[in-house]
C-alpha cells in the first residue's frame, strides 16, 4: 500500500481515516507506528482547513 504523504480531498482522506483503523486493529512494528503518527498528524492538518476545527 503506497503511504499517505498528503491529504486535500474527502476521499484521500477517508482513506487515511481507513488506513488509521487498519493500523489500529495490528499488532504494531516501528514502522506502522510512525505511520500511525504521520496519518494522525495529516488528518488532524485537512480536520483543522476543511472541518472548521481549531
Amino acid at each position: 500500500m503506497q503511504k499517505i504523504t498528503e491529504i486535500e480531498t474527502e476521499e484521500e482522506y477517508r482513506n487515511a481515516l481507513n488506513r488509521f483503523i487498519q493500523l489500529c486493529e495490528l499488532q504494531k512494528t516501528d514502522e506502522d507506528l510512525q505511520e500511525l503518527i504521520l496519518l494522525t498528524d495529516l488528518m488532524e492538518k485537512y480536520e483543522r482547513a476543511n472541518c472548521g476545527g481549531s
